[in-house]
């Protein structure tokens, strides 16, 4: 479970190159929603924020609903604010089953050629139905069209976490972001190259962390059978290295009693790697209706046992975009 996914870092002039149905639209409000459910298969559990891997697998029944509303007072300045609540329903591991709740508001105005922006989000978690997790970010951004075919980003942030038991983990992060959008085939397919980068201050030093991710990622919309499709393949790599190093004793140096105190010391700094794939085709059935069946590859490793791991997820969902 990694509650970053859920946060939105693009600007609405980008978010609205993929067209979807809407419950109203007018020249200066658009209501939009989405309801969508499936099976998944997981063959690792895992509880990221914790570092906490399960070598269990399961199947989960999991869901996605939300509601997105767009006002635009004049043709520069637009607000937009949602609100959606995901989750899980695991078959025998219910310690897995989760809900995510997340309200964001988005404020920016186009001063041409750039895009001035302010966003907040704000995400609470439960896991096994209890409160576990509460995440803040707040950003301002700005974001300019290069040229006809490429849209860039840069992003500052401030970020919190605060775990419901236990205040270890709890932690204040600053973070930035750098995204360059390539547009091409009229402006229905794009690739995505960006990188992030975090500074986390913890309650205990044992977490705190630097974090560099780099993401790519390719969309294609295309028409099949008379409907929208769409395909999207993506490629992510983290590196995130902790400050804390532990000094641990090894081995005397000599099989002496006399020289048993002198012994050799050995400094074992965290550094955790994770490299995920992922591809999604998303099939219109109707104007309204799309089946998405997805899949993922994640590779992580690192030099604590709970946080080295593989593990793919498979699923597909029904969704209905209003």
């Amino acid at each position: 479970m990694t509650l970053n996914k859920f946060f939105c870092r693009l600007p609405l002039a980008v978010v609205l190159c993929a067209t979807t149905p809407f419950l109203y639209a007018s020249e200066h409000a658009e209501l939009n929603g989405h309801v969508e459910g499936g099976m998944e298969y997981d063959s690792n559990l895992t509880v990221d924020e914790l570092n906490r891997s399960s070598d269990s697998s399961d199947e989960a029944w999991v869901y996605d609903a939300g509601l997105e509303a767009i006002l635009k007072p004049t043709k520069a300045l637009n607000l937009t604010m949602g609100y959606s609540l995901s989750g899980s329903r695991y078959q025998s591991n219910d310690e897995f089953d989760q809900d995510i709740h997340l309200a964001s508001a988005d404020l920016s105005y186009d001063f041409d050629p750039v895009t001035l922006g302010t966003s907040y989000h704000y995400s609470r978690a439960t896991l096994a139905s209890d409160p576990f997790l509460d995440f803040k970010r707040a950003s301002v951004y700005l974001g300019s069209l290069v040229g006809e075919d490429v849209y860039v980003m840069a992003s500052l942030q401030d970020k919190s976490k605060d775990f419901e038991e236990g205040n270890v983990r709890d932690a204040d992060i600053r973070g930035v972001s750098v995204d360059a959008f390539f547009f091409f085939n009229e402006a229905r397919s794009h690739l995505l190259i960006g990188v992030d980068g975090d500074q986390e201050d913890a309650n205990a030093d044992a977490y705190d962390n630097r974090l560099i991710r780099v993401r790519v990622s390719l969309a294609h919309k295309f028409q099949a059978a008379g409907r929208e499709n769409r395909l999207r393949l993506k490629w992510r790599y983290e590196n995130q290295e902790y400050d804390e190093v532990s000094i641990a004793p090894s081995d005397p140096l000599l099989n002496n009693p006399l020289t048993e105190d002198l012994q050799e010391r050995t400094s074992d700094q965290r550094i955790d790697k994770a490299y995920i794939v992922e591809a999604g085709w998303r099939v219109g059935l109707t104007e309204v209706l799309s089946l998405e069946p997805r899949i993922s590859y994640g590779h992580y490793t690192s030099n604590v046992e709970s946080a080295n791991y593989d593990k793919t997820v498979a699923g597909v969902t029904l969704r209905a975009g209003f």
